[in-house]
């Protein structure tokens, strides 16, 4: 995880939970730009492949696990994917209305 919410404990908490994966911060602040700059330094031929790259580049600086609310997100994503066909049309219709909004 990289950038803004990765600043954030608890959004951190909320991710791993709903996703049911442990997710790691790294040192580096910058994600997509960081990593073309790796990808453009393998092509330059500073490193031998992109896996060296990032392993002399980047390194852990935390983890969080998937916790005590997994459950609770796990019941939500069952229902949530029960209404999404049945609410697919109407979500399109709600589109459609907010897109003559100025």
């Amino acid at each position: 995880m990289t950038g803004g919410g990765a600043k954030s404990p608890i959004w951190l908490q909320i991710l791993a939970d709903v996703l049911n994966s442990e997710l790691v911060t790294v040192s580096s602040k910058e994600g997509a730009a960081y990593g073309a700059s790796l990808l453009a330094a393998t092509g330059a031929g500073v490193y031998e492949d992109v896996p060296t790259a990032c392993k002399d580049a980047i390194s852990i600086t935390g983890r969080t696990f998937p916790g005590e609310n997994l459950s609770g997100y796990q019941g939500l994503y069952l229902i949530y994917h029960q209404l999404y066909p049945i609410l697919k049309s109407t979500f399109a219709d709600l589109s459609d209305s907010g897109s003559n909004l100025t």
